[in-house]
């Protein structure tokens, strides 16, 4: 028979396990009991037996045997459960399609004059042509890995898009009374007084390239919300070119030019830090976040999701301006050039794309496949270094403004697959 000894010997360890028995990597801690021919405690197992997994060909399930006698029983591992695809896939890709358009400030460039004054009234009513960007195919790729440490993982990514406008032409009347009426007025020229524009047309291009590099971590922060705050960099070749034409009008015992062009060009870099986060929240049930290994049990497959990222870039643009007529030999040669327009900026720039997605694991939860389909928007603040003249004549005199911007919205399809 034990004496008291003896019993404290084995009571008073005891009472310290259920103290010493904690999670260990989002683990519950398993403790088996052991007495010792001396009557002393053998040492806590902190193991938990490994899940184990059903055949594919069998309903997938995890299962785990209890961990006993140290089960705490409504405590959860105080880790950030992983959202990564299906089970720590190692390298991902992904192609989007975009079908977008942009949008530019400052693009008015004539003003046409729709009605003649009255002997009564001296109220000028016209209206403004200006440039419309077309509907237009672009892509993204980019390559991604899943890193072992701290289940971070780090996207390189490239986005190409170019734009042409939609034709864009006006022709105004010639009033029989006046031929020398001035009806339409360049607003990107120093068109010269000695002719009247009688129709003009104009046209520009967008080239559009950037490269993204990101470093992020998905984690889960309630059972069906899962984000991805990301930090990275981010570098643009952006190039923007506008061209208009003026046709001018035959003026009686007055040789001048027949036509007049002018050109405006603008190439970009630019490089900055950025900074965003990426979220889902699913659909249907919520996260099961298995007790043994800290995964997730069961995952829906829809869920709608929203990316938001904001940058900010030292910007160097190299500008150009040019104008010249063109007429008869004996005809006076007008234009304007001018030099020195090359500046550098910071230029702000905000992204967001939203949508649906769909995902789904396949062949024992090795191979991932995702869907995401929403309307994307970028907004490149600054991007427009176009030039507008204030004084007109012999000695023109222009500004430009800092912020006319740059914004390129449309749909985008993104198909991703993890390997």
């Amino acid at each position: 028979m034990l004496n008291w000894k003896q019993i404290s010997k084995v009571l008073i360890p005891l009472s310290f396990l259920s103290l010493n028995c904690v999670f260990a990597e989002g683990e519950l801690s398993n403790a088996s009991i052991a007495v010792s021919n001396n009557g002393l405690l053998s040492d806590c197992n902190l193991e938990c037996p490994k899940p184990k997994q059903i055949p594919c060909e069998q309903p997938k399930k995890i299962e785990c045997a209890p961990c006993v006698p140290c089960v705490r029983e409504g405590i959860t591992p105080f880790v950030l459960t992983t959202s990564r695809p299906c089970y720590d896939v190692g390298v991902y890709f992904f192609v989007d399609a975009l079908y977008w358009h942009a949008d530019i400030g400052n693009s008015d460039y004539a003003y046409v004059q729709t009605s003649e004054l009255t002997p009564t009234s001296s109220v000028f009513i016209g209206k403004n042509e200006q440039l419309n960007f077309k509907w237009n195919w672009g892509f993204k790729v980019g390559l991604g890995f899943d890193l072992n440490h701290d289940e971070w993982d780090t996207d390189f990514y490239y986005t190409w898009f170019v734009n042409k406008t939609q034709p864009n032409s006006f022709t105004t009347r010639i009033p029989p009374t006046d031929p020398t009426e001035v009806l339409v007025r360049s607003l990107v020229t120093n068109y010269p007084f000695g002719g009247v524009i009688r129709s003009g047309s104009a046209s520009a291009r967008l080239n559009f390239n950037v490269l993204d590099w990101e470093l992020g971590r998905w984690f889960y922060i309630s059972d069906s919300i899962s984000i991805r705050p990301h930090a990275g960099l981010k570098g643009s070749w952006i190039r923007l070119k506008q061209k208009v034409d003026y046709v001018n009008s035959p003026i009686p015992n007055f040789l001048t030019f027949t036509s007049y062009h002018g050109k405006n060009n603008s190439k970009s870099w630019a490089v900055g830090p950025s900074i965003g986060v990426k979220s889902n929240w699913y659909f249907g049930s919520g996260n099961t976040i298995d007790p043994c290994d800290g995964h997730v049990r069961s995952r829906p497959h829809f869920s709608i999701f929203g990316d938001f990222t904001g940058a900010l870039m030292y910007s160097h643009f190299k500008n150009s301006h040019s104008e010249s007529s063109e007429g008869p030999a004996n005809a006076t040669i007008v234009g304007f050039n001018s030099s020195h327009l090359n500046r550098n900026l910071m230029v702000p720039v905000l992204t967001g794309f939203m949508g649906l997605a769909y995902d789904t694991c396949f062949n024992c939860d090795k191979y991932h496949f995702g869907l995401r389909l929403g309307y994307e928007l970028q907004y490149w603040f600054r991007q427009n270094q176009r030039f507008n003249f204030k004084v007109f004549g012999q000695r023109p005199t222009y500004i430009r403004s800092t912020g006319e911007d740059l914004a390129l919205q449309g749909m985008t399809l993104d198909i991703r697959f993890d390997f």
